[in-house]
């Protein structure tokens, strides 16, 4: 694994906006080469917006997660029981049938020890919980309260033959805005979706400096949309 130099990681948070993870998500979602050019600003500002007002209303109403939890009735669950291929994926997750949500321990420990190989001290436990934490309640509420982000924007055409059409919603937009509204309700200074990129460095997956030809890359489609 390369040598970290003290405080690097501040570099890839600074890079890491929300516009640049954004697009880092979307480009994760199965429909995004069908997205056409001109759309990807919509999909990414449209998602931007509502993670943004999704957490303005709920900071209106409430002061902690907890209080969210207790007013929606949500069933919190710490795992400890999920196995080591499932350490990358599996953090957490909302069952909408149940009203749960899944925080799955084992993976906490593992992103909090590769963030203190980067010498982040503040991504402890305790915060890599209330992070995903927030994440999965994003979800909660669009289930039940403001309706799901994707099904909110337009779909994308992924198939055509003379009056024969397929189109799909884009998914990913639900993450985006969970990113944003995460950052917004626990005032972070950075956006969620970095805490990926920082696992794989500090896992040694990927070094700084491929990720950081990542990140230019990023900003030249963005550019390029």
């Amino acid at each position: 694994m390369e040598r970290i130099d003290i405080l690097s990681y501040r570099i890839i948070i600074e890079r890491a906006n929300d516009r640049l993870m954004s697009m880092a998500e979307l480009m994760e979602d199965s429909s995004f080469k069908k997205i056409p050019k001109y759309k990807i600003d919509y999909f990414i500002d449209e998602s931007i917006k509502i993670g943004i007002e999704t957490g303005i209303n709920s900071m209106k109403r409430y002061n902690s997660l907890e209080e969210i939890c207790m007013d929606n009735k949500i069933q919190v669950e710490l795992d400890t029981t999920e196995y080591d291929f499932e350490m990358i994926k599996l953090r957490g997750k909302y069952q909408e049938d149940k009203k749960k949500i899944i925080i799955y321990d084992r993976s906490i420990k593992r992103m909090e020890i590769a963030y203190r190989e980067l010498g982040i001290r503040f991504l402890n436990y305790d915060s890599i919980y209330q992070i995903l934490l927030a994440h999965e309640l994003f979800h909660h509420i669009e289930s039940k309260e403001i309706g799901w982000t994707y099904e909110k924007l337009d779909k994308v055409n992924v198939f055509s033959l003379g009056p024969i059409k397929k189109s799909y919603f884009v998914i990913k937009t639900s993450d985006i805005g969970a990113n944003i509204f995460t950052k917004k309700f626990l005032d972070l200074s950075f956006n969620p979706k970095v805490l990926n990129y920082l696992y794989l460095w500090g896992t040694g997956f990927i070094d700084r400096h491929k990720l950081l030809n990542y990140f230019d890359e990023l900003d030249e489609k963005l550019k390029g949309y």
